[in-house]
């Protein structure tokens, strides 16, 4: 009963408070001013990021690499167009936590075709990755737009920082979380259960969120970018996800044309299913495990360095 309830109606919850959100939304109204083009915005956003000290080399570096070239020019325009429908900074908050629901209940249902026939069963569930890839990728740009919001509306509070920090560490738990119920983590063949590397990530994901807002509070501003920031955990999490599920749909279209036909994903299909989502895992681990030397150890120095 409880499996039939999560299946049918936890995502038309979900869906009716995204709407709920969605209206509530249309009584607010941004006053009519001019806004900063995007290279002002790229600044305010080093500077709200302690990345303020050597500003034309720090902005110069941010322009020539993904973060400026791509992420940058999305949030910008995403936040100018959820400002034209009069939403909120908090709103699109709101908005980023209900996408994490649904990256856990497609992460769920998805796996749990994971132990099924590779060919007939499990291509049905596993193409739900593909939806999975294409929330988290949303999340993570919808994650962006509400402090653009908050920039290009002068809207910047305290209450809001903190909304936003507490939204983006239960998405971050969401993200990762949904791969525990099933057995997609478990090597049956071999007997081995690494459900233990999702635990350790969700863990040093959050120790180095810790880190780094604690270093903030204790007077260190400048803060050095490392590559396991959030988008780099968003970019890991939906390749492997989208590299899963077209795998799962290919096979899953291939059947319905012509069953004698998945001989030619008689290699390919196992060994992503088997290993794909692993190899996800165990690369947020060892990004996650470095970084975080990194930073502690960054952050230990440069404290040391302002107490003397």
């Amino acid at each position: 009963m409880t499996e039939i309830i999560f299946e049918l109606f936890f995502p038309i919850i979900l869906l009716v408070l995204l709407l709920i959100i969605l209206i509530s939304g249309m009584n607010n109204e941004y006053k009519e001013t001019e806004l900063m083009d995007l290279d002002e915005f790229i600044i305010d956003w080093l500077l709200d990021h302690g990345q303020g000290h050597e500003m034309e080399k720090q902005f110069k570096r941010v322009k020539s690499e993904p973060t400026g070239k791509l992420y940058m020019p999305i949030t910008y325009k995403g936040a100018r167009f959820f400002m034209k429908l009069r939403a909120t900074p908090n709103k699109i908050s709101l908005i980023n936590l209900i996408l994490s629901f649904y990256i856990f209940y497609t992460s769920v249902m998805g796996s749990k075709g994971h132990s099924l026939n590779l060919f007939t069963e499990q291509p049905i569930f596993g193409s739900l990755f593909i939806i999975t890839s294409l929330l988290v990728l949303g999340a993570g740009i919808i994650d962006g737009i509400d402090g653009a919001i908050a920039r290009l509306s002068n809207t910047k509070s305290k209450s809001g920082a903190w909304f936003d920090n507490v939204i983006d560490r239960i998405s971050d738990i969401l993200m990762l979380v949904g791969l525990i119920p099933g057995n997609i983590l478990i090597l049956q063949n071999y007997g081995l259960d690494f459900s233990w590397v999702v635990w350790t990530n969700i863990l040093l994901i959050h120790l180095y969120e810790y880190m780094r807002a604690r270093h903030e509070g204790l007077g260190l501003h400048q803060v050095r970018p490392y590559i396991a920031e959030r988008p780099m955990r968003v970019i890991i999490l939906s390749t492997f996800f989208m590299i899963y599920g077209i795998s799962s749909i290919s096979v899953f279209f291939t059947n319905l044309i012509n069953p004698a036909l998945n001989v030619i994903w008689s290699i390919s299909h196992p060994a992503v299913i088997t290993w794909c989502i692993l190899i996800s895992q165990f690369t947020l681990f060892v990004i996650m495990v470095v970084c975080c030397i990194q930073l502690g150890n960054y952050s230990y120095k440069n404290l040391k360095r302002i107490e003397n």
